[in-house]
């Protein structure tokens, strides 16, 4: 899953244009989000101050029995008694 980045600036939200753009979005057009996104803010995130905020939840969670180590150690190509 792909994330779009946008700014709130004056209550708006903004989003640069290339992704408007790709989008087909033109200056004044109104966007709908689905009520459920909306819902407690869910779907959306707030980057904040840190910058990996934007970066959490883009994996998709790792398989069952396997633990974020050796996950990260078949990502580099690693064995897996390796230290």
């Amino acid at each position: 899953m792909t994330n779009i980045r946008g700014t709130v600036k004056d209550g708006q939200l903004v989003f640069p244009a290339e992704v408007t753009a790709q989008l087909g979005l033109h200056e004044g057009e109104a966007v709908e989000l689905p009520e459920a996104v909306l819902a407690a803010g869910r779907g959306l995130v707030s980057a904040g101050d840190n910058p990996f905020t934007a970066w959490v939840g883009t994996l998709p969670p790792l398989p069952e029995g396997q633990d974020a180590v050796s996950f990260t150690r078949e990502l580099r190509g690693e064995e897996e008694d390796a230290t």
